[in-house]
C-alpha cells in the first residue's frame, strides 16, 4: 500500500494474513442472537444490523448452533428467554447400531439450503469490499453432535472404527459439496470451527489427527484456495498447533484462557493472521474498560501485526453494545508498529 492509498477492510485485512503495515488492525465480533436466528432472513437482519451499527472489517456469518445436523434429525427447542440457549430434543443415535444410518444428505436442502440463502442475501447487502465468512464445523464435530453425551462418540472410536468411519464419510461428501456451494454463493472463505474435536481435554493429538485432520483438509480443498479462510479451535487446551500447517490465512482460539497458547506464542509459529484477544465470557462481559484493557494488552503482545481482534469464541447475546462500539473506536485510534 502507498501513502495515497486508501484503506479498505478487504485490503487491510489482505495486508495484516501477510504481515505487511496497515493502518489499524482488522476488527470484527459476532455471536448469537438466540431469537433472531432460526431463518435466514432473521439472522441475515440481525447481522447486517450489527455491521451497519460498528461496520466490522469483516463479517463472519455465526448460525445457530446446530444447523450442521439438523439434515440427520437433530432437533433442538428454544427457551421463551430471547437470550437463552437452546436445548437438544431429539438426536437420531442412541445405540451403535444406529450410526449404520447415518447418509449422506442433500447440501442445499433443509438447513443447508436455508444458510446457502443467507450467504448469498448478506453477499448482496453488503459492501464488495467487506469479506464475508460463513461458519462450518470440521466432520468429526458434526458427527457428535449426532448423539449424547458426544464424548460417546469419541470412546466409541476404538472399539467401533469401521462403522464410525462410514458415517463420517457420509458427512463429509455432505460438507465438500456444501462448502463448495457456499463459495458459489458468494462467500468469501470459511470459518472451520472445532467445537471440542481440537481440545486436549477431550481428545488425544492422535486421536485428532487420525479421525479429524484427513476429513477437515478435504473439506478445506472442496472449499477452494482462498486467504480469507479461518481455522478457529474452541474450548481450553486448544490444540492450535496441531493446526499449523491447514491451508487457511488465519487461526482463531480463545488466547485469553490461562491453558491456551497466548497471540504472541502464535505469531512465533503460525503462518499468517492471529484473531482474537479479547474474552468472550470475561473480557467483554465486564464492561467497557475491561475489554478496552484486554484489546490493549493484545495490541502490545502482536505489535499491532499480524492480528486480526476478535472474540475468542462466539460472544454470549448479553455482551453490551456500548462495549462493542468502545472497541471499534479503540481499533480506529491505534496504528500498527512498523
Amino acid at each position: 500500500m502507498t501513502p495515497s492509498t486508501a484503506w479498505t477492510p478487504r485490503n487491510r485485512i489482505l495486508a495484516t494474513l501477510a504481515g505487511d503495515t496497515t493502518d489499524r488492525p482488522p476488527i470484527s465480533f459476532w455471536g448469537h442472537v438466540y431469537d433472531r436466528e432460526s431463518t435466514a432472513a432473521d439472522l441475515v437482519s440481525h447481522t447486517l444490523e450489527r455491521w451497519q451499527r460498528h461496520r466490522w472489517d469483516w463479517v463472519k456469518l455465526n448460525p445457530r448452533k446446530h444447523y450442521h445436523v439438523e439434515p440427520w434429525g437433530v432437533r433442538y427447542d428454544y427457551s421463551r428467554v430471547p437470550e437463552g440457549k437452546p436445548f437438544v430434543s431429539h438426536y437420531p443415535v442412541h445405540t451403535i447400531g444406529d450410526w449404520d444410518a447415518i447418509e449422506e444428505k442433500p447440501f442445499d436442502g433443509g438447513a443447508l439450503g436455508e444458510q446457502l440463502e443467507a450467504v448469498r442475501a448478506l453477499r448482496a447487502a453488503l459492501p464488495a469490499d467487506v469479506p464475508l465468512l460463513q461458519t462450518v464445523f470440521t466432520p468429526i464435530a458434526i458427527l457428535a453432535e449426532m448423539t449424547e453425551p458426544p464424548e460417546s462418540l469419541r470412546d466409541a472410536l476404538a472399539t467401533e472404527g469401521p462403522r464410525i468411519k462410514r458415517a463420517l464419510e457420509a458427512v463429509t461428501r455432505t460438507y465438500e459439496r456444501y462448502v463448495e456451494a457456499i463459495m458459489r454463493a458468494g462467500a468469501d472463505g470459511i470459518y472451520l470451527a472445532t467445537v471440542d474435536w481440537g481440545s486436549r481435554s477431550f481428545l488425544t493429538p492422535d486421536i485428532l489427527r487420525t479421525w479429524s485432520r484427513p476429513y477437515d483438509l478435504r473439506l478445506l480443498e472442496a472449499a477452494g484456495r482462498s486467504p480469507y479462510h479461518m481455522l478457529h479451535v474452541c474450548q481450553r487446551d486448544a490444540l492450535v498447533f496441531e493446526f499449523a500447517d491447514y491451508p487457511v490465512g488465519s487461526f482463531s482460539w480463545d488466547s485469553t484462557s490461562p491453558e491456551n497458547p497466548t497471540l504472541a506464542d502464535g505469531l512465533e509459529r503460525l503462518k499468517g493472521a492471529v484473531v482474537g484477544g479479547l474474552g468472550h465470557e470475561t473480557d467483554l462481559q465486564g464492561g467497557a474498560d475491561v475489554a478496552l484493557a484486554a484489546y490493549r494488552r493484545a495490541y502490545a503482545q502482536t505489535r499491532g501485526r499480524r492480528w486480526m481482534c476478535a472474540p475468542g469464541c462466539s460472544m454470549p447475546p448479553s455482551t453490551p453494545d456500548a462495549t462493542l462500539a468502545a472497541l471499534r473506536d479503540e481499533a480506529e485510534r491505534t496504528h500498527a508498529s512498523v
